[in-house]
């Protein structure tokens, strides 16, 4: 073991190999030092191979973070990606800048990762999978009393800079080896190392000068072994590809945010914004705690949340104290985030939540740096056409947001709106429909537009790149995107619907006719009433709206239609009570009455048929108030019932625990209708009327519910209706109450039973008004 170490850690070999851990500033700094000491023929690092014959593109004027971003298409419907990503502080990223600076040779020397997506679909290759996994760092932390691996890897690398580089070396080569022994290797790691000692190999014929391997710590002593003729398996290789496997690789824009392994990302070291701090102070300033902690005063002060300078001082002093306390004079990360948690944070936290104070702390923390590529970078086919369509249709974003309304009806409209819907499905970002005709909310008609928003933002360039996997046109990728959502094994029939709408929204017409059939043989198998009915309501959008949208087989499409009506009232007439589902039901009810009403007589849709499911679900006692409110609201709407028996069905509700839930259904369907009968608010009038105190606070919830289907203005005129009809000529409007009603209710019931009991007990009291 000793001579595995001592092999590894010979500063005078040929071939030296470099352990870092992805993103650590540590490493960062040693390897530009060693670099530049040792000035190597050659420089091999890890990163993509197939990346080589463009290695002049990281050298342009880029603003980091940026990464290489490699996809490959491996069937019809799976498309894979990953990111190599690259910081300031980033190891890899330093070596290539000392590289350059000497005039040393450089070369990536991993497995190209479209090579090795069906055996290992990390989609961050910079990150920690075969260190954080070990058993053997969970046992270092638990003897050294750390609490996760970034703890432990800061206590013995980055918080001691004067440690000299053979020993930083030893070190390092002897936990990354013990970590590694106690592991099963996955294959995936043994192909790319594999690869990575032959490229070693190549170079060692094609340089005579010495080497420089700068790989994770992890892979060092397996290169070693290999190198050395130990454990050498060359003949292991990947599977070959399919020919004429989509693959592509190129650079695109990253960010801190996704660098934060803290975020939920797979990507490495957390808190970013700290060791970029640390690096940008490094031989100036070793209190860049104190740095960071004036930027968390400042991001509370924009937040309206100021902070005093005593409370800076106490959480900089426990901080202070913390750091003594675990062995080191340097305020590091965790000793900074617990310092302002002791001093600052006096409320109890619930387990989970945050708090505005370690918001600010984690943000700043994690810092805002946001990449962006120089120009002459080379972009994938994609976005070149995607860059010549937003100019063709003056849909470039800027920096200050506009709003675009566009009339479908207008041919140029109808093209500007077809780019929009592609840039929303892959999706590119900083395009947002924000409006616009609606069937199911029952909007205007007469016009059928979309409004959109359109702005730059700091993610447009990332996604338009990131969206290249999927074609090299815009309008190639939006439909590789919906078939690969197409594909998905679980596809409900309301799934099916929405990528029709998005297929026929975006112009895809030869796609949307596959969806059509596609979706056909789902919803004769779909028993789910919700699913099936939402379908409905996309398929009424298209059958609708089908001169504008050009969607294909208009034939097909009006049978479909048809065949979902009558599977919805199938489906409905067999639904039993459903909870916690109240506002999906009403929306499919409600979409039934609008294909009735609007396509009908268009479809021959059988009105005996809807009238009679709708009488015997408003008639089934089993079936719960809401749903026969809603069937009476609906037979009512379309002729078949009147007010008289409406009222009758009322009085079947009239307790305080249904009356809120009838007339929600009832409203829901029927809310134009309602409002031509005065008779109806009389008697809802009547009903609350007789209600004690406490049982018009039960009914009161499910009442408020009920009036929200009425517009301000609905509910203000039916107010004054009401005031009418009962003789109060005198009121002109209605003013709002300063407390909620609820409020109101409630201090009516407890003047109820105050008075109450003053009576009971035979005490005096003024009557409530």
């Amino acid at each position: 073991m000793m001579g595995m170490i001592d092999a590894l850690c010979d500063l005078d070999a040929r071939v030296v190999l470099f352990p870092v851990r992805h993103h650590s500033p540590a490493c960062a700094r040693r390897v530009g030092s060693l670099i530049r000491a040792m000035r190597p023929a050659a420089v091999l690092v890890e990163g993509p191979s197939d990346f080589n014959d463009r290695l002049g593109e990281l050298f342009l004027p880029h603003r980091l973070p940026i990464a290489i971003y490699s996809f490959v298409r491996l069937d019809a419907d799976r498309r894979h990606s990953a990111y190599y990503p690259f910081c300031v502080y980033s190891p890899e990223w330093q070596a290539l800048l000392a590289a350059k600076e000497v005039g040393a040779a450089i070369r990536f020397i991993d497995l190209p990762w479209a090579d090795m997506a069906r055996v290992d679909d990390v989609s961050n290759r910079y990150a920690d999978h075969g260190l954080r996994r070990s058993e053997y760092v969970k046992q270092l932390c638990r003897e050294t009393g750390v609490e996760t691996f970034d703890d432990f890897w800061d206590r013995c690398f980055e918080l001691d800079a004067d440690l000299p580089l053979p020993e930083f070396l030893r070190r390092c080569h002897h936990f990354c080896l013990h970590s590694r022994l106690l592991e099963e290797v996955r294959p995936s790691d043994r192909l790319r190392e594999a690869f990575m000692v032959k490229e070693v190999r190549r170079a060692m014929d094609e340089f005579p000068g010495r080497i420089l391997v700068v790989t994770g710590g992890y892979h060092s002593s397996a290169i070693r072994e290999r190198l050395d003729g130990a454990n050498d398996t060359m003949d292991e290789q990947p599977e070959a590809l399919p020919e004429g496997t989509e693959r592509g690789i190129a650079l695109t824009p990253y960010s801190y945010e996704r660098l934060d392994n803290l975020r939920g990302y797979d990507s490495g070291m957390p808190n970013p914004g700290f060791y970029h701090q640390v690096w940008q102070d490094l031989g100036t300033n070793r209190d860049s705690h104190r740095t960071l902690l004036a930027k968390v005063a400042t991001t509370l002060r924009k937040r309206g949340q100021p902070v005093s300078a005593a409370d800076l001082i106490a959480g900089e002093s426990t901080a202070r104290g913390l750091a003594r306390f675990r062995g080191h004079e340097t305020v590091w990360r965790q000793d900074l985030v617990d310092g302002v948690i002791g001093a600052l944070i006096k409320e109890e936290r619930a387990i989970g939540l945050g708090h505005p104070l370690l918001d600010a702390v984690h943000e700043v923390l994690r810092g805002g740096e946001r990449g962006a590529l120089a120009e002459g970078t080379v972009l994938p086919p994609l976005v070149i056409d995607l860059r010549a369509l937003l100019e063709r249709h003056e849909l470039q974003p800027e920096m200050k947001s506009r709003d675009l309304e566009l009339n479908l009806e207008e041919t140029p409209a109808r093209e500007r709106s077809r780019v929009l819907h592609r840039l929303r499905i892959l999706p590119v970002a900083g395009f947002q429909r924000t409006g616009g005709t609606d069937l199911i909310a029952r909007t205007d008609l007469s016009k059928i537009w979309e409004r959109w928003k359109i702005v730059w933002t700091p993610d447009y360039d990332a996604t338009a790149i990131e969206a290249a996997r999927y074609g090299s046109t815009l309008a190639e990728a939006a439909a590789a995107k919906l078939a690969e959502q197409a594909a998905a094994g679980d596809l409900k029939a309301e799934d099916a619907a929405t990528l029709l709408l998005d297929a026929s929204l975006a112009g895809l017409t030869r796609l949307a006719g596959e969806f059509l059939q596609r979706l056909a043989d789902l919803i004769r198998g779909d028993s789910d009433f919700f699913s099936v009915t939402k379908s409905l309501g996309h398929l009424l959008h298209l059958f609708i709206h089908d001169h504008v949208l050009e969607t294909a087989g208009r034939a097909d499409l009006a049978s479909l239609v048809r065949e979902t009506f009558s599977r919805g009232l199938w489906l409905l007439e067999s639904l039993g009570q459903v909870a916690g589902r109240d506002k999906e039901l009403l929306a499919g009810l409600k979409t039934l009455l609008d294909a009735f009403e609007r396509c009908g007589a268009k479809l021959n849709l059988d009105r005996v048929e809807f009238v009679s499911v709708f009488h015997r679900v408003g008639e089934e006692k089993r079936q719960t108030p809401l749903v026969r409110g809603a069937a009476a609201g609906t037979l009512w709407t379309i002729g078949e019932s009147d007010a008289a028996t409406v009222f009758a069905q009322l009085l079947l509700f009239s307790d305080p625990e249904h009356l809120g839930d009838f007339l929600t259904g009832l409203f829901c369907m029927a809310r134009e209708t309602v409002q031509r009968h005065r008779e109806l608010v009389l008697s809802i009038d009547r009903l609350l009327a007789a209600y004690a105190d406490e049982e018009f606070l039960t009914a009161l919830p499910s009442l408020r519910l009920a009036f929200t289907y009425f517009t301000p203005r609905e509910k203000h005129h039916l107010g004054l209706t009401l005031l009418e009809a009962l003789g109060i000529k005198e009121a002109k409007s209605l003013t709002r109450l300063e407390a909620t009603p609820e409020v109101m209710a409630r201090a009516m019931a407890f003047e109820s039973r105050l008075f109450e009991t003053l009576r009971k007990h035979g005490l005096r009291g003024a009557e409530p008004h």
